[in-house]
């Protein structure tokens, strides 16, 4: 019988850990790291949605429980992945960050949301928010959206990952899927430069006004999404009425 942790959850292994974002002190890059874990339940998945943006619940020791979207899984292998930004001091991050391959951390499925169909779905993903965005993305192009257009915004193209992902997705869906990079702090060829604003959202969006069927997601940090909400609005979109997922 599996010892369940002190939030009732239970133990998962660690099986790998590859590094998507390399740590570059000298341009204040961040680590980040995928880790793949053994599911700890006899069912084939934790029972967590990707494409409803559901979210693994991590017990850290001497902490509440923190959420981190599930970047990924294969049921037949019953593996899952965890896609982690490991920040300086950061407990939560430092924590897994510190876990050996073969050690285990105690999960939890959390769930809840509720989806609005929508015909035109628009995602803004902040840093590592892409880990949700992305797999709600695919299930909404798969279950048949007219168009899809990713916003993704970092302060660099080297905090960004997943390349080859996102471009083979950009080819399956031609015209279906548009990907749009927002950069901070860096000037790049096909990429935007500046924040997520509401200029970025008007070009990106706009073109949506009118479209009864428009749904939106917005992940990253309660201010950034605040903010982007917010700014959302004024592009003519009702919020939260327009949002895609939702909590009843």
């Amino acid at each position: 019988m599996m010892s369940r942790g002190r939030w009732g959850g239970l133990p998962a292994t660690l099986l790998r850990k590859v590094t998507v974002v390399e740590n570059l002190e000298a341009t204040g890059q961040l680590p980040v790291h995928k880790l793949t874990f053994a599911n700890p339940t006899k069912e084939p998945s934790l029972g967590i949605r990707l494409d409803y943006g559901e979210v693994v619940k991590v017990e850290v020791p001497g902490f509440k429980p923190k959420s981190y979207s599930m970047s990924g899984e294969d049921r037949e292998a019953g593996t899952f992945d965890v896609t982690v930004k490991v920040y300086p001091g950061g407990r939560c991050s430092g924590y897994l960050d510190s876990i050996d391959i073969g050690e285990s951390i105690h999960v939890f499925g959390k769930g809840g949301k509720e989806r609005n169909a929508g015909s035109h779905v628009g995602a803004v993903a902040f840093g590592v928010g892409i880990t949700e965005a992305l797999p709600v993305c695919k299930a909404e192009l798969r279950k048949g959206a007219e168009h899809v257009h990713l916003v993704w915004g970092a302060r660099t193209f080297g905090d960004m990952f997943w390349g080859d992902e996102l471009e083979a997705l950009e080819r399956q869906y031609k015209d279906r899927f548009t990907l749009t990079r927002v950069l901070s702090r860096e000037d790049r060829d096909g990429c935007l430069r500046g924040r997520v604003d509401r200029g970025v959202l008007e070009r990106a969006f706009g073109g949506w006004r009118g479209e009864a069927g428009a749904r939106f997601l917005f992940v990253g940090t309660k201010e950034m999404m605040r903010g982007a909400e917010a700014s959302l609005e004024k592009v003519g979109f009702a919020w939260p009425g327009s949002a895609l997922l939702y909590k009843p």
